[in-house]
């Protein structure tokens, strides 16, 4: 039964682990990305937490929670937005603001982040990488601009080779 377990898990890990769906990962990369570059501090059990220490916590809660978390909105729930030990809200505190709830802190960013992704889809600037990604592209040279992960851009030779890369989310016409 073991050797079997292992097989399926090589073959098919997301059977038996969930996660947010794949079109949601690059939301989870830029939270994690929020809070390690903020220099905001994560009040957890009255303790303050910044920066990467604060991220490695929520990694391990993630890691902890993975097969309850469907969306980005579950990964906020479950991996940072109150302790499992005291049934305590996180709070988060940034310079010269007022100290709020930290689920809510993320989910306003993320909204934010959709909505920055979404008006440039919608301007028609962007266009959206979909799955399965090009294993294979033909060696044209049609730059375009890609917006990666963690929100920054690069160029790429084609609309191909930009999403092949699974780093990237969209791209638009011409170099960045």
């Amino acid at each position: 039964m073991k050797k079997m377990i292992l097989v399926i898990s090589l073959f098919f890990p997301g059977i038996l682990f969930a996660d947010v769906p794949s079109s949601q990962i690059a939301e989870v990369v830029h939270l994690l990305d929020f809070v390690r570059n903020s220099n905001c501090a994560i009040n957890r059990n009255g303790t303050n937490h910044v920066g990467e220490k604060a991220v490695k916590h929520i990694e391990n809660k993630y890691d902890y929670f993975r097969d309850d978390i469907k969306s980005t909105e579950d990964f906020i729930k479950y991996s940072a937005s109150k302790s499992t030990m005291t049934g305590k809200y996180y709070m988060v505190t940034c310079a010269d603001k007022k100290a709020v709830k930290t689920q809510k802190w993320l989910l306003d960013e993320l909204g934010r982040y959709r909505s920055k992704i979404l008006t440039g889809i919608s301007k028609g600037k962007n266009t959206v990488c979909t799955e399965p990604r090009p294993q294979i592209c033909t060696m044209q040279y049609v730059p375009v601009c890609a917006t990666l992960k963690n929100a920054s851009v690069k160029t790429y030779a084609s609309d191909c080779s930009a999403c092949s890369d699974s780093n990237v989310i969209s791209y638009k016409p011409d170099a960045c």
